[in-house]
């Protein structure tokens, strides 16, 4: 168990951080970056995890197991590696599990550098103009001859033995698609780009690829060479596991694990209107071979499809009403909140409210696998609906107290260069979020 000490040690280290600007990316690292393999939305800021990591991390037994119920693109579980923890994550979007798995799983750089330059040498040899995928309004989003080179692409990835080298070749193919396809990069909600700017575009996919392709391959022996170097990685550490899965945490942990440790950002955003996790992975998906896919439902059905898994994708009235009694049990600043909101405006908060309820019953299936003495690092913004700001921090302050789970610590960081929507006519932009540190007998 946590000693009284080490908590007292750990509040003098997270005030200390606190005073820093380290959460504001003050004095971060800017040649690190594996994480710009794919540009997926809302990333969590990895200076920022590191830095409050690195205050709890002493507390934590050697070979300890970290966990991301919501792991998007795996930046939290980048950052627990960097102290030799053991990980795992898991996600309902069937593209960030490959993108996490890319990133997190061991290579072998020597023959990450071979298999690449086999492929590049496979693409520009093939004459075949066939396109490869065929789907509902192809020709909106790409252009003739992107198709044919994207087809290129993807034949030569497919003819990789190497399922995790697969992996790799996948998202930087998939980080071509974003931005030579014909949808918009301002937004994470598919646009098409009006015509007019769709053929002043000079775009050669087959390029772009190649120079992303060996980008990524220093990016990545770059990463491996810092966690080779870490103080804390001792032999033990260095073999530390990664584990990748499908899974909705609204109904399981998909790992009997105990954790030491949550490192994690929910989906708070609402999914049709500010960050459309599936939106921005629907393209490439397309173009994926499926077979290097997990994922138990039909992703590309629609392009809400994923959005619609994600915590607070379905309005549901009938669950929202027979749940919010027994939330406001738990939370009383919701109450407060949604009773506060005239009548004839309530209707636009029922997704606020879904999101909430998903999330409840996700804590459920996340505080079951933890520890006693584990610590708990949430990241939760307060977002704007009809120019109300939601008080997610409070609530889900509420939420984990009401499970035991005590308020160690918090502060704040200012979000504005984090990759989030450009534009949101829907409401007002956060510009700030709230990391709240938990643990079962620490007090603030």
């Amino acid at each position: 168990m946590v000693s009284e000490e080490q908590l007292q040690a750990i509040h003098q280290k997270l005030q200390t951080l606190k005073e820093s600007g380290e959460l504001n990316g003050k004095g971060a690292d800017r040649s690190e970056n594996l994480h710009r393999l794919f540009m997926y939305p809302a990333m969590m800021v990895p200076a920022a995890q590191h830095a409050v990591i690195k205050a709890v991390a002493d507390c934590l037994p050697v070979g300890a197991w970290a966990m991301d119920p919501f792991m998007g693109s795996g930046t939290s579980l980048m950052s627990c590696m960097e102290f030799g923890f053991n990980v795992y994550g898991q996600d309902v979007n069937p593209f960030a599990v490959m993108l996490s798995k890319a990133k997190v799983e061991k290579y072998d750089i020597h023959q990450l550098k071979e298999v690449c330059k086999v492929v590049l040498d496979k693409i520009s040899k093939d004459e075949d103009t066939t396109v490869a995928v065929t789907f509902r309004n192809i020709d909106k989003w790409f252009n003739p001859d992107i198709q044919i080179d994207l087809s290129r692409i993807r034949r030569a990835i497919q003819a990789v033995d190497s399922q995790l080298i697969r992996y790799f070749l996948w998202v930087i193919m998939s980080e071509v698609i974003r931005t030579g396809s014909n949808d918009r990069t301002s937004t994470f909600k598919l646009h098409r780009r009006s015509e007019e700017n769709i053929q002043k575009r000079d775009i050669n996919v087959i390029k772009e690829f190649t120079i992303l392709v060996n980008r990524g391959i220093d990016d990545v022996a770059l990463y491996w060479d810092k966690l080779a170097k870490e103080i804390k990685l001792n032999e033990e550490c260095r073999n530390a596991e990664a584990d990748i899965r499908w899974g909705n945490t609204k109904e399981s942990i998909e790992i009997d694990t105990r954790f030491d440790l949550l490192v994690s950002s929910p989906p708070y955003g609402d999914n049709h209107t500010t960050v459309t996790y599936g939106q921005t992975s629907y393209l490439p998906l397309q173009w994926i071979d499926p077979r290097d896919l997990i994922c138990p439902y039909d992703y590309v059905k629609t392009t809400q499809e994923i959005d619609r898994r994600s915590l607070g994708g379905q309005t549901i009235k009938k669950k929202i009403l027979a749940s919010i009694v027994p939330l406001y049990e738990k939370t009383p600043t919701l109450k407060s909140f949604f009773e506060g909101v005239p009548e004839e405006e309530k209707e636009k908060y029922y997704k606020t409210l879904s999101f909430i309820v998903d999330f409840d019953e996700s804590l459920d299936k996340i505080i079951s696998s933890m520890k006693d003495d584990a610590f708990y690092i949430w990241t939760i913004g307060n977002r704007f609906v009809g120019n109300r700001e939601v008080p997610n921090d409070q609530i889900l302050i509420e939420l984990m107290e009401s499970r035991g789970i005590q308020l160690f610590e918090r502060a704040e960081r200012h979000i504005l260069n984090k990759k989030q929507p450009k534009k949101n006519n829907y409401s007002k932009t956060m510009e700030k979020e709230h990391i709240l540190i938990f643990h079962k007998t620490a007090v603030l």
